[in-house]
């Protein structure tokens, strides 16, 4: 209708309606009126414009002005014109997916719109997990939708950290800041005590790896496979979180499928469509552990390194205080003659190092023997000179009617933190194309290929870890002096390839105890390279109007070859080692579904889906090592340069395969009450062929559409529904765990496929495991209960989501101790299980959306309580993992801190012996890893052409083993030990250390005034003062003491994950000139700020990577906070 008649249509005019002739009078007067409406027509203009998204055109966008049914839609160059009226001068763009924009015109008669998908990522169309798309109001379970752009937006390079505070009930925890490296990825809580919590990843429709396979604990941090992708062809990602709906994935689905659907072009613009992103980005360490740089190398108070009584000296900095000392040259022995004469180093660059002169540990003489420098040197400054990224992507994609096409190519450089070999490389290509033939026959197909290349530094719990090493190191020996050259011994020979550090000031040892750290940078190289290919094709047929039928296949493979070496004079290999090894991993997928869609019962519809699905999954991994090398100075990467007896090959193939029927049958009352039920048949060749096993995976929801049901929608409440999910899902075990191994007994014969007869040790051939094969293994089930509420208000403005869900899984495989006598020490059996329950929130609001300003704030929450409910009838259960090992109690959480602490009253006071803490008898629960609760909050504003945004995370609760901190206690570099007390004479014998010394009869240096000052402080644990020294610190109250409660500490942190502004240049006059359809800069910024009491590296840092272990730190690398600076370019 059109707006005039809109208006005066309650007027008393029979607007519509059949009437009589018109009299005299009336004709008159509807001319009158007719006059007047023509002056006001005369008020009218146009408005032209262009509505984008992203930069590209939006075609089919609805134009209408506000407060009426006029309106218009935008051309498939996205362009459109509208007539304006004096009082109807604001128009309302709408196009599904996207938030809704009000513009006032007053004034403007060219109005360009940028659309922007609905920041809090909860689109319309949500994407099941066969890669169905279906209305979000529809679907009876909890779904969050996450866009590509978000991601990108995110600062974060690889893709899995793009998603962290972006969804209610999905933890995202980066272990490490190396380049590349993998992520801990949970959904709805532990699933599992001994197999991977990871979810399942579906992209466009088909299952691929999110391997990472590597040493956990030490070495180095390995990738997540699922960051070979380009985060830049994302279009979105769907959180599929419960049981109810991500059944239809049967075994793989136990914890959670991530669905992702990359772009696939359109062919609505009927034009080519290029755009351009490069992003520059600068990293720099998060947060640092605190040093001490007070006093020097030695012990009591006095400088000593050992250097004079066996080459590999004191590791400890307990010396005397540096600020003390002259400031003059240091005291060194680099006469021949001197009976005191050992040697120097020769550095690579040829400098000579002599050993400094050592204290007589005279109490009355200088503590500090010949050290008279008071230069002190930080390890983060010789190692670390910040990371850099250069991240570009282009893409070209259009199309036509009846067919899209989308491709890209990609390239992300990424310089890590450190100085030397850390880095990583992946370029990418995609092509993605679709075709419609006719009306009943279209096909589709991807094409991903991938290059990964990288270096990757030691770490953690590893005598070649640069902060283990590096931090231990004392702050008045400079490690960049000099770390590799030759030890020249008294008799003049020349000793290559020794190393220089702390412990071995002079090189005289080959075997150093642990690598000065810039050896291990420059020296020890860890080297990938990775190929990946993902392919999918889709045949879709609609034979008739009513049925559909989809034929899907896909595979994923990639290849990677590993490399490792470690050369003559690194500790723990001062021989030298070097390991080679390729990994391959090849998974095939087959789907094939009907879907018939019926209308009943007049307004009621019914979906039915059937379908059948077949996987393959194989995992090849060949390698070998070698110690000892015969060539020692540089040596060839070649596993021929050791003698066999030296060399260690290995040759692993695991290959499974499962068939699948599914189906699925869809009620939709009336659009108001809507049921899914589905099922799943499915066996694998994981478990017994004889009797073949079949497992039944059901899921049934409803949800109900109260308002629409009760006809009482309004402009405050527009929406509510009621939601209810229950559903079946599993983790099957790995491949031939039901059948017991045997193992070479002895390896002797080099690289032959078999064993030599005559082997030694066991007399040849092989020996069987210790770890008995359990035929009668069934899969880790889950079975959960999931009910939510889904509120909309304010015309849609404001949108609530809250959910309750409640889980078991069951039969959890763990090892159970058997009978000797049977030849085995344990078996693998179906004995535990765990409950999570827990409340997931999800809020957005667009707060303002007027005079060119739009404001959303974005927000979710989440609270699990998990609880293990049943060990067998242990109480108790210690899990070796995949280079980690925890304990696991019945009735504490899953993720728990289990060890030994203070002895204790039963009023919970301490026990003390001469004043000081005990260690109790026994291990005990210390900690829980699992935070309380986690939240996200973020806003998104703009104005005209200009936008900013942000994105807070919140961890709250939780505990972290600060074992980094509790070793440097004991080594004496850490800022908790930088603490002195002045004991006056008079009190002397007053205060006795751990050791039960008072400082008199201790030994330290005594002042001329008779006093004491030594580092430590006095303190009364509850039995009286007593002096708290390097005696504790080294014995009970430091890291390697006989407990851990000392470093306990919160892991409660708050950080600014995401903060971004942005310029885009859009308008008419722009592109007329540039030819651009649109052309934008942007800064943001990655983890800028961190608020926590941890006082380690990074309180989301853990030792074991994306492993189930969490929470250690033990000399991690560091995490890191990033600038960036981008461009886009739309043509």
């Amino acid at each position: 209708m059109d707006p005039i008649f809109q208006k005066y249509s309650g007027s008393g005019f029979p607007v519509g309606r059949k009437h009589r002739a018109p009299s005299l009078r009336q004709i008159i007067l509807i001319s009158a009126c007719c006059t007047f409406h023509i002056a006001s027509f005369a008020q009218h203009r146009m408005v032209t414009g262009k509505i984008t998204s992203d930069g590209y055109p939006l075609a089919g966008a609805n134009i209408v002005l506000k407060g009426t049914t006029t309106g218009t839609v935008s051309d498939t160059n996205g362009e459109f014109s509208i007539n304006l009226y004096d009082s109807l001068e604001t128009i309302v763009v709408s196009f599904v997916g996207f938030t809704t924009e009000t513009i006032d015109c007053a004034g403007r008669s060219i109005v360009d719109v940028a659309m922007r998908v609905d920041p809090t990522q909860l689109a319309e169309i949500v994407i099941t997990a066969l890669g169905l798309e279906k209305e979000r109001d529809k679907v009876g379970s909890s779904t969050v939708r996450i866009a590509g752009e978000s991601v990108v937006k995110s600062g974060e390079p690889t893709l899995i950290n793009g998603l962290s505070g972006k969804s209610s009930g999905l933890l995202i925890s980066r272990t490490s800041g190396d380049p590349g490296s993998g992520s801990y990825i949970q959904i709805r809580g532990q699933g599992s005590i001994s197999a991977s919590v990871q979810p399942l990843i579906v992209v466009d429709g088909v299952p691929v790896y999110n391997s990472n396979i590597g040493s956990y604990g030490g070495g180095v941090v390995q990738q997540s496979r699922l960051n070979d992708l380009n985060p830049h062809d994302i279009e979105s990602i769907e959180v599929v979180k419960g049981a109810s709906a991500s059944a239809l994935w049967g075994t793989r689905a136990g914890n959670g499928v991530i669905v992702i659907k990359t772009k696939k072009g359109s062919g609505l613009a009927n034009k080519l469509s290029v755009s351009y992103s490069g992003t520059y980005g600068v990293d720099r360490i998060l947060a640092r552990h605190p040093l001490q740089r007070t006093w020097g190398q030695g012990i009591s108070g006095y400088y000593y390194t050992g250097v004079f009584s066996n080459g590999a000296g004191w590791p400890y900095s307990y010396g005397d205080k540096i600020a003390n000392r002259s400031g003059e040259d240091d005291i060194v022995v680099s006469d021949p003659n001197d009976p005191d004469y050992i040697g120097y180093f020769l550095t690579s660059q040829g400098k000579k190092v002599y050993p400094i002169v050592e204290t007589t540990f005279d109490p009355n003489a200088p503590p500090n023997g010949g050290k008279n420098s008071v230069a002190t040197f930080d390890p983060y400054e010789a190692l670390f000179d910040g990371g850099h990224t250069l991240d570009q992507s282009l893409s070209i994609s259009g199309g036509s009617r009846d067919n899209s096409y989308y491709f890209s190519i990609a390239d992300l450089n990424q310089e890590g933190l450190a100085k030397a070999n850390s880095n990583y490389r992946r370029t990418s290509v995609r092509i993605n194309s679709n075709r419609q033939f006719n009306d009943w026959i279209g096909i589709g197909s991807t094409l991903f290929f991938s290059k990964i290349t990288s270096d990757r530094l030691q770490m953690g719990n590893n005598l070649s870890g640069i902060f283990l090493g590096g931090l231990r190191t004392s702050p008045d020996w400079d490690n960049e002096k000099g770390y590799e050259g030759y030890y020249v011994p008294p008799s003049g020979s020349f000793n290559p390839n020794h190393q220089l550090s702390y412990r071995n000031q002079i090189g005289m040892a080959l075997n150093p105890g642990y690598d000065n750290p810039l050896w291990t940078m420059y020296n020890i190289k860890n080297e990938s390279d990775v190929n990946r290919f993902i392919g999918t094709a889709q045949l879709d047929v609609n034979p008739l109007q009513w049925l559909n039928v989809t034929l899907r296949t896909g595979v994923d493979h990639y290849s990677e070859g590993r490399s490792e070496i470690s050369p003559v004079g690194t500790a723990g290999f001062f021989k030298g080692n070097l390991s080679l090894e390729s990994i391959q991993e090849t998974q095939f997928n087959l789907d094939g579904f009907f879907q018939g869609h019926f209308r009943i019962f007049n307004e009621s519809k019914l979906t039915v889906l059937m379908g059948i699905n077949g996987q393959q999954r194989t995992f090849k991994n060949v390698g070998g090592s070698i110690q000892d090398f015969i060539v020692k100075s540089n040596p060839p990467l070649s596993l021929d340069n050791a003698t066999t007896d030296n060399a260690t090959p290995y040759n692993r193939l695991v290959q499974q395969r499962s068939a699948a029927f599914y189906s699925m049958l869809d009620i939709d009352y009336r659009n108001q009450l809507f049921l899914n039920v589905t099922g799943r048949a499915e066996n694998s060749s994981v478990f017994n062929y004889e009797d073949n096993p079949t497992f039944f995976y059901p899921s049934i929801t409803v949800n109900w559409h109260v308002l629409k049901s009760l006809g009482i929608e309004g402009k405050f409440m527009t929406f509510a529904k009621l939601r209810a999910g229950y559903g079946v899902v599993s983790t099957i075990p790995e491949p031939y765990q039901l059948t017991t191994y045997y193992d070479p007994s002895f390896y002797l014969d080099g690289w032959t496929a078999g064993l030599s007869a005559n082997a030694q040790t066991y007399g040849g051939g092989y020996e069987q495991s210790a770890l008995q094969g359990n035929p009668d293994l069934k899969p880790e089930m889950k079975k959960e209960l999931e009910l939510g509420i889904d509120l909309r208000f304010l015309n849609d403005r404001l949108d609530l989501g809250a959910t309750y869900f409640t889980n078991k899984v069951s039969d959890l495989i763990i090892p159970v101790a058997v009978a000797g006598s049977t030849g085995f020490n344990s078996k693998t059996a179906n004995a535990a299980s765990i409950q999570n329950q827990g409340v997931e929130l999800d809020m957005s609001f667009n707060v303002l959306n007027i005079g060119g300003w739009a404001i959303d704030l974005f927000g979710n929450w989440t609270q699990i309580k998990n609880r293990v409910t049943d060990l067998g009838g242990k109480p108790a259960v210690t899990v070796f993992g995949k280079g980690y090992t925890q304990t696991v109690v019945k009735g504490y959480p899953m993720g728990i801190i289990y060890g030994v602490g203070f002895a204790r009253t039963p009023e919970g006071d301490l026990v003390l012996g001469n004043g000081f803490p005990k260690a109790a008898d026994e291990s005990t629960v210390l900690g829980n890893t699992n935070p309380d609760w986690r939240g996200g909050l973020g806003s998104r504003i703009k104005w005209r052409n200009m936008s900013f945004s942000f994105l807070f995370e919140h961890s709250h609760g939780g505990q972290i083993w600060g074992g980094t901190r509790g070793a440097l206690i004991n080594f004496g570099t850490h800022a908790d030990t930088d603490r002195e007390v002045t004991i006056p004479a008079s009190e002397v014998g007053s205060y006795r250390n751990y050791q039960g010394y008072t400082v008199g009869s201790y030994g330290y240096p005594i002042s001329p005034d008779g006093s004491y000052t030594v580092r430590g402080y006095i303190h009364d644990f509850g039995g009286g003062p007593v002096l708290i020294d390097e005696t504790w610190w080294q014995t009970l109250g430091g890291g390697f003491g006989a407990q851990m409660e000392s470093f306990i500490e919160s892991a409660e942190w708050t950080k600014l994950r995401e903060l971004a502004i942005s310029y885009s240049l859009n308008t008419v006059a722009f592109r007329q000139k540039t030819k651009l359809n649109s052309m934008e800069f942007g800064i943001s910024g990655r983890n800028l700020f961190l608020w926590t009491d941890f006082k380690g590296n990074d309180p989301e840092t853990n030792l074991s990577g994306p492993s189930n272990a969490r929470g250690v730190d033990y000399f991690n690398n560091p995490a890191t906070k990033s600038l960036m600076f981008t461009i886009k370019v739309n043509y």
